[in-house]
C-alpha cells in the first residue's frame, strides 16, 4: 500500500495489489475537507491511472445536501474524465449514515459500477476482479 495523501480526516492511499485508490475517512469531514479529499481523489485517479476506488466510510458520518449535490453534479463529471469506474464502499455501521452514502451514491450508481461492504478485506476482493 502506498500512501498517496493523508489529512487530519482522510488516508487516501494506492493499493498496488487490487490496483485501486483506496480512502479511508477518519473522522467526519467538514464540507471543505469533505471537497478537498475529493478533489486529491480525482488526482490519485490520474496519477495511479486507475478508475477503481475504495472507500471506508465507517467513521465518516452524514453529509450536507449541499455536499451530495455538488457529488453528484460536478464532481462525478471530473471523475468520469479521469476514468472513475468502480466504487467499493465499505458502509458504516449505523443506519442513518448508511441511508446518507446510499442516496449520495445512488445519482452516481448508473454511471459507476458500485458495490457495498462490511470491510475491506470483502470491498477489495470485488474490485480487483475488474
Amino acid at each position: 500500500m502506498q500512501i498517496y495523501l493523508e489529512t487530519e480526516c482522510a488516508l487516501t492511499t494506492y493499493d498496488e495489489n487490487s490496483c485501486s485508490i483506496i480512502i479511508t475517512w477518519k473522522i467526519p469531514p467538514l464540507s471543505v475537507e469533505y471537497r478537498d479529499n475529493l478533489k486529491t481523489l480525482l488526482s490519485a485517479m490520474e496519477h495511479f491511472k486507475t478508475g477503481k476506488v475504495v472507500a471506508d466510510t465507517t467513521n465518516f458520518g452524514t453529509l450536507h445536501p449541499d455536499d451530495q449535490e455538488w457529488t453528484s453534479s460536478e464532481w462525478i463529471k471530473e471523475a468520469i474524465k479521469v476514468g472513475y469506474s468502480h466504487a467499493a464502499i465499505i458502509l458504516p455501521n449505523d443506519a442513518y449514515s448508511q441511508m446518507a452514502i446510499d442516496e449520495t451514491m445512488s445519482p452516481i450508481m448508473n454511471i459507476v459500477t458500485t458495490a457495498y461492504f462490511n470491510n475491506l478485506e470483502a470491498a477489495t476482493k470485488w474490485i480487483k476482479q475488474f
